[in-house]
């Protein structure tokens, strides 16, 4: 049998129009179908590359403003650490002058000064797929443990752990719960109180803002509030404690 050598291609309107046909080689209406293709194909690599471009640009823009405020933040920190060269010269000679001995502390070296840093807790909330979700799990928020859990030293009484953030970083719930209370504190500045069954409970103080309203119900990762530094404070973190018949348990001590 030979192969087909010509197509023709019916166009048939609808009424009283007459039928139109087309005739082809066959190898046309291939090369035609093909370019179609390759085409469609050409297009499709063509949007996915654009739109890797574009987010590629946008994080280069955002990198390079990054570093400009680095180093801008770096020059700040040269022009501090003169002044504070010039000020220790200035002590040492008015001790020299008084008669007094007297020598400020060298400041200390970078490796020893961010050590504590290196080497601190990392917030983040993570939990197994078999945990109860009404139980308490993780932390509430990503930063580094700055205080730590203190109930036995009444001079150091600390009923939870301090996480250090910049302001505006998103809280979430560790467990599922209800919103019992979402108000300002006089300690604790804006503080949410979670109840996540009849014997256990969990605190979020010093908020810049609160997402939920008492009486909400919240489910476990969802955004409750935005760190902040209200209350008593000296610098912006997040306040966690986790209670159980409103006795105060250690948050890092829980699985």
């Amino acid at each position: 049998m030979n192969p087909t050598r010509f197509v023709t291609i019916l166009i048939v309107p609808d009424g009283a129009e007459a039928r139109r046909g087309y005739r082809m080689r066959s190898w046309v209406l291939k090369a035609i179908v093909w370019g179609l293709a390759f085409l469609l194909v050409g297009e499709l690599l063509f949007f996915a590359f654009y739109a890797d471009v574009l987010k590629r640009a946008a994080l280069t823009d955002k990198l390079t403003a990054e570093n400009e405020r680095l180093r801008r933040y770096q020059y700040k920190v040269q022009m501090l650490e003169e002044n504070m060269n010039e000020a220790r010269q200035v002590v040492q000679k008015i001790a020299e002058l008084a008669g007094v001995e007297y020598r400020l502390p060298e400041l200390p070296d970078d490796s020893i000064l961010f050590a504590n840093i290196d080497h601190s807790t990392g917030a983040v909330l993570k939990r197994s797929a078999e945990t109860d979700l009404s139980w308490p799990s993780g932390l509430p928020i990503q930063g580094f443990v700055t205080q730590d859990f203190e109930i036995e030293d009444s001079a150091r009484y600390h009923p939870g752990i301090d996480i250090a953030c910049k302001v505006g970083t998103p809280v979430l719930a560790v467990a599922v719960g209800t919103v019992v209370y979402a108000d300002y504190d006089s300690t604790y500045g804006k503080m949410l109180v979670l109840e996540h069954n009849d014997s256990v409970s969990t605190i979020y103080g010093h908020n810049d803002s609160l997402l939920v309203n008492t009486g909400d119900q919240v489910m476990v990762g969802s955004r409750i509030a935005l760190s902040g530094n209200t209350g008593i404070s000296t610098a912006p973190h997040l306040h966690y404690e986790v209670r159980v018949h409103d006795e105060p348990i250690n948050p890092l001590d829980i699985n």
